[in-house]
């Protein structure tokens, strides 16, 4: 269609006339170049994580965050669901003044047990994907 479109706007615009054989021609060599994009790009696969419920009675509460190194902002993401899986509650949250992507994890996997705090559960599994988070809270666990 491309390779039609032009021709005519050519013919419109420009007085050009092109042939059927040139035409096809265009639209051969854009076949080709999309072709040769095709070879030169990467592919990366990324591992398919599905969402494990909670033992019986309990909800899952799990986070994410992602980071913006230049203007130091993160984004937190918290859902929490029953053993079911229906979503109970999810809420976005904005940070500024976030200096790591370290701090921005540890931000919303607190912000995760706050809310399952405010929220009244007793029985919380927590799970984010942060496993540098999760061992420096097991290093300063009070017990």
């Amino acid at each position: 269609m491309w390779a039609i479109w032009t021709a005519r706007n050519k013919l419109l615009h420009e007085g050009q006339h092109s042939t059927a054989s040139e035409t096809m021609n265009l639209f051969k060599r854009y076949l080709g170049e999309v072709d040769g994009a095709k070879a030169k790009l990467v592919v990366c696969k990324v591992p398919l994580v599905c969402w494990k419920m909670p033992k019986e009675h309990f909800v899952k509460i799990n986070f994410d965050a992602r980071f913006c190194k230049q203007n130091n902002k993160s984004c937190s993401r918290i859902i929490i669901r029953d053993d079911s899986g229906l979503v109970l509650w999810s809420k976005t949250i904005m940070h500024v003044n976030i200096h790591s992507p370290f701090a921005a994890e540890a931000m919303a996997c607190f912000q995760a047990a706050e809310m399952g705090l405010q929220l009244g559960f007793l029985r919380v599994e927590i799970e984010g994907d942060s496993l540098a988070v999760i061992r420096k809270l097991k290093e300063e666990r009070v017990e």
